[in-house]
């Protein structure tokens, strides 16, 4: 009768596990002592600005600029545009950062009477402080456009990665 060979095959999977087990001791006694250093994210920053109710009676809204200090962000508005008039209207809104640097711009068709959400995202890595500005328009001699709830938020995060897919 042969005998089957699992217990040499238990005893080295065992001396492997221990192996394996006296590396990751080691490296964390490294990261105890000091030895070893690991990359810690910084909490991102929140910058928001808000309007509940706006007015945009001329071809050029009322427009938002503020300035963010160096550092890479990811920034976003949104707003809900309401036509107050009886005809159909193009609504376009566009955020702009480091005098268009970046942009990104929608547009939409407003009904008679009707309402419809905005939103625009811009990622931008200023080197120093820069401007950020948002600021919609609408056909000269249109009816007024309500803005309501605009939010706009810049998110300063460790790192941005943007490109095309």
């Amino acid at each position: 009768m042969t005998m089957p060979l699992t217990t040499p095959v238990r005893r080295r999977t065992g001396l492997r596990l221990s192996a394996l087990a006296a590396v990751a001791t080691v490296a964390v006694g490294a990261l105890l002592a000091g030895n070893a250093t690991s990359a810690e994210a910084v909490p991102p920053e929140v910058i928001s600005r808000w309007n509940n109710e706006l007015i945009h009676s001329n071809s050029i809204s009322p427009g938002f600029s503020m300035f963010l200090a160096s550092g890479a962000y990811t920034i976003t508005a949104k707003l809900t545009a309401q036509n107050t008039g009886s005809a159909a209207i193009t609504y376009t809104c566009l955020i702009s950062a480091a005098g268009g640097a970046d942009t990104d711009f929608a547009e939409v068709t407003l009904p008679p009477n009707g309402k419809q959400g905005v939103f625009v995202n811009v990622v931008h890595t200023f080197a120093g402080t820069g401007q950020l500005t948002f600021a919609c328009t609408k056909p000269a001699g249109t009816a007024q456009v309500r803005m309501q709830q605009v939010k706009i938020t810049a998110i300063k995060v460790n790192t941005l990665d943007n490109q095309p897919f």
